[in-house]
């Protein structure tokens, strides 16, 4: 009995010790430039230390959008650094798929305990990408019904959403998802439906005006439709992209707003449309700033309430520079393409790529819940 134990001791040690080493199935690449090395997939997640460029690292695995990687780095085939880093700092090129990745769905986006204020752990606490409820699944059944088109979106709300470089790039043949690849399908199957400019998105508007007749296009909307009604008539879409906060969050309480976005969401909701909600971006030097959080929330409470989904823009913008705003630390910055640009890691530098991309893959989680094929 004693040379047993001491034999599973021995192999215990052993294995104790035993170098770990990543799947050589896995890819391997560089970073370009030095990154910060996290215990998880966002800021908020204990710094690790700094990947330096140049050295060779093996991709593990990735978080759900791919945005994250968790790397290991050997030497001496021992683990020296292991953790994630911002995946837009990897040397990209086309023999590099996030697609090929493990996806990584126990570890959440954020670690909230690092936050030092409440309200903003609980915005951290949000998914950047929402899980597509069941609810989601009978109402698009029901749009259906109505005549809506399974492929047809749309979006709705102010000045960002308005931005001819948000959701439009999607119809260009030339976009580049690098190594996005594996959304290609879901691209392809609503890019056209985003070509056309949208009724319901304008420069200044705002949750009151987007059901109020009077801001409706007197051109291409009936007599006393609202720019809601007006754009899903037209459209007939299955999803429709909603934003609104930056010019609310100026004019309005977060009460008055969470009320008008209620509307918003039974509105489209009666037409037998998806809204997917979005947090907005917010400069902590901006005068509003509490109160785009406070507003942020409401959005969080209004997406459990009717199990529709939500965007997490606003913590998925912290990592980018003045995260993700332009000067006027309100309006998102953006690239200057007019197509989906990833190849470079846009999506870690301008608010507007950022935003697509979430959009992108949003649809795909959409796509994907409904049993919607593409077909070749």
């Amino acid at each position: 009995m004693k040379l047993l134990l001491a034999y599973v001791l021995i192999i215990a040690t052993a294995l104790t010790w035993q170098p770990l080493t990543a799947p050589e199935a896995l890819p391997e690449t560089t970073a370009y430039e030095a990154s910060v090395l996290y215990a998880g997939p966002g800021d908020s997640f204990q710094q690790l230390g700094r990947l330096n460029p140049g050295l060779p690292i093996t991709l593990i695995e990735r978080n759900h959008t791919g945005i994250w990687v968790h790397i290991q780095r050997l030497a001496d085939n021992r683990v020296v650094q292991d953790g994630w880093i911002i995946s837009a700092f990897l040397n990209r090129d086309e023999t590099l798929q996030f697609g090929d990745l493990p996806v990584n769905l126990t570890i959440a986006d954020a670690d909230p305990t690092t936050v030092n204020s409440r309200s903003m752990a609980r915005l951290y606490a949000v998914p950047i990408i929402p899980t597509i409820s069941d609810a989601m699944v009978a109402l698009y059944e029901r749009g259906q019904e109505m005549g809506n088109a399974s492929n047809a979106i749309t979006k709705v709300g102010d000045s960002l959403s308005a931005n001819p470089q948000y959701l439009i790039p999607m119809s260009n043949p030339d976009s580049k998802l690098g190594p996005y690849g594996f959304l290609a399908d879901t691209v392809a199957y609503y890019g056209k439906a985003a070509a056309s400019d949208s009724v319901a998105a304008r420069i200044g508007m705002s949750t009151y005006g987007i059901v109020d007749p009077f801001w409706a296009d007197k051109e291409v909307c009936q007599n006393g439709e609202t720019p809601l009604d007006c754009e899903y008539r037209l459209k007939k879409p299955s999803v429709a992209f909603i934003m609104f906060g930056p010019n609310d969050v100026r004019s309005m309480t977060e009460d008055k707003y969470a009320g008008q976005m209620r509307q918003i969401i039974e509105d489209s909701l009666e037409h037998g449309v998806i809204p997917v909600i979005s947090t907005f971006s917010a400069h902590p030097e901006e005068e509003f700033f509490w109160q785009s959080i406070n507003f942020n929330l409401q959005l969080v409470a209004l997406a459990d309430e009717y199990q529709i989904p939500l965007i997490n823009l606003w913590a998925a913008a912290r990592i980018l520079p003045e995260y993700g705003l332009d000067r006027d630390k309100v309006h998102l910055k953006v690239s200057g393409f007019d197509y989906l640009k990833y190849d470079t890691g846009h999506e870690a530098f301008y608010g507007v790529s950022l935003h697509n991309l979430l959009t992108v893959c949003t649809l795909d989680e959409i796509r994907h819940r409904l049993g919607i094929e593409v077909q070749k």
